[in-house]
């Protein structure tokens, strides 16, 4: 009887635990996205179909090159940081991945440009650079960092408010102004000033210790395979504005930007619920990992279905009222960005929580190159053939392709392997 009431209080204690994560991590899209979604429709309006058009494009060929800026920090610093308990190690968790990053940021950020000005249309290019710089510099973010030590305060502090900061301040330059320029240049500053201020709260220096030339060249060679998962699994998953702005025309490109701007948000909760779960899964390494995956699978496949029905129900008159009737999102599209929602969602749990931590970076890779391949074909062949749709259409058949070969690779290794990776650094000389 005893053993029975303390198996039901430990049962209980880890669904309060799962609870409190949730509503912490699940707010946060909500803080994140508030003032954004009083911003955007002025963003529409003011700057027009070019100006929305540049915004959308600047912000897609940004994420790309964030996620080419984590140098596979992202995907396997979460679980590093998680399995590691001392806050001295986790400092220099964080410094050999700053020190990893930075180089890399500044190189792709640059090429971001580039390609900003090259596919933009010529009055709005300064916003798509902007735009674009925005995002290489949130490959330095801290988010997954603060998910390895289940810190929600961590990602408000350092994340939100510098944004929601910059969103403040420039919704009014945007009404006096009627230029999307002042938008893009005060959310860089916001990017670089959370990093800074992450940096002299949590480092206690404005950039961490050095940790030396070996230790960095060793991580990157280490986290290559995660790298590219990275590296070509973002680049199906941003290249639909990029697309559609080469292959439809300025208006088309629009619509499809209303619709995939709704779809990114949407994926806020996604990641959301991703990292909550995922904290809670890793914690432990027992009998009760198989359950806790079992169940993160279940509530992200639940929230997949909830935002399938959302996109195709509510898309179209949402777009319509947020952004203008002009640039509204078109039905087709919208059940397209469905699907591949569902695809996203369905699949996070099974690569963040069984393949990537039990050290199938390779299988996981392989999946995604297949997947990045046939979805940048279909969205190109589409796209050309049936416009905005046809390029939703080769994003959900890229998603789909990565959510049943890993449901696969994940009903083969089981949902109880154990981590297939190390968080210790290597032992070398400074240099």
């Amino acid at each position: 009887m005893l053993r029975f009431e303390k198996r039901r209080v430990k049962y209980a204690r880890s669904v309060a635990n799962l609870i409190a994560r949730l509503v912490g991590f699940s707010s946060l899209p909500f803080l994140s996205a508030l003032l954004p979604f009083v911003a955007l429709p002025i963003v529409a309006r003011v700057g027009g179909v070019d100006g929305w058009t540049s915004f959308n494009l600047g912000q897609a060929i940004g994420a790309y090159a964030a996620a080419v800026g984590y140098v596979g920090w992202n995907v396997m610093g979460t679980p590093m940081v998680a399995t590691t308990r001392d806050r001295g190690e986790r400092t220099a968790l964080y410094a050999r991945s700053f020190y990893a990053r930075i180089g890399i940021v500044g190189a792709v950020g640059a090429g971001a440009a580039v390609i900003a000005v090259v596919l933009a249309p010529e009055s709005t290019r300064a916003v798509a650079v902007l735009f674009a710089l925005t995002g290489a510099v949130g490959g330095l973010g801290i988010a997954w960092f603060a998910v390895g030590v289940s810190s929600v305060s961590m990602i408000v502090w350092f994340e939100i408010v510098p944004r929601a900061a910059a969103t403040a301040l420039a919704i009014p330059l945007l009404l006096w102004t009627g230029d999307v320029f002042w938008y893009g240049l005060l959310m860089l500053a916001a990017s670089i000033a959370g990093v800074i201020a992450f940096h002299l709260v949590y480092c206690r220096a404005l950039v961490p210790r050095w940790v030396g030339w070996q230790t960095v060249r060793h991580d990157i060679s280490r986290l290559r395979a995660a790298w590219g998962v990275e590296v070509v699994g973002n680049l199906y998953a941003n290249a639909p504005v990029p697309v559609a702005t080469a292959t439809s025309s300025v208006t088309h490109a629009a619509t499809y930007g209303s619709g995939d701007r709704l779809y990114r948000y949407g994926l806020l909760g996604v990641v959301a619920v991703g990292n909550a779960l995922q904290g809670w899964v890793l914690e432990v390494d027992d009998a009760r990992r198989r359950v806790r995956n079992r169940a993160a699978i279940i509530i992200l496949a639940v929230v997949g279905v909830i935002g399938f029905f959302s996109l195709l129900v509510a898309g179209e008159p949402v777009t319509a009222l947020l952004f203008g009737a002009e640039l509204a999102a078109e039905p087709l599209t919208l059940l397209w960005l469905g699907v591949a929602f569902f695809a996203v969602a369905a699949s996070t749990p099974l690569i963040r929580n069984v393949l990537m931590p039990a050290g199938r970076q390779r299988p996981v890779f392989i999946v995604t190159v297949v997947s990045a391949v046939s979805g940048l074909a279909g969205m190109i062949l589409l796209g050309d053939a049936m416009g905005a749709a046809g390029v939703a259409a080769g994003l959900a058949i890229s998603e789909m392709i990565t959510l049943l070969a890993c449901a696969w690779l994940s009903w083969r290794i089981g949902l109880s392997a154990r981590p297939g990776f190390s968080a210790a650094a290597p032992v070398v000389k400074d240099l």
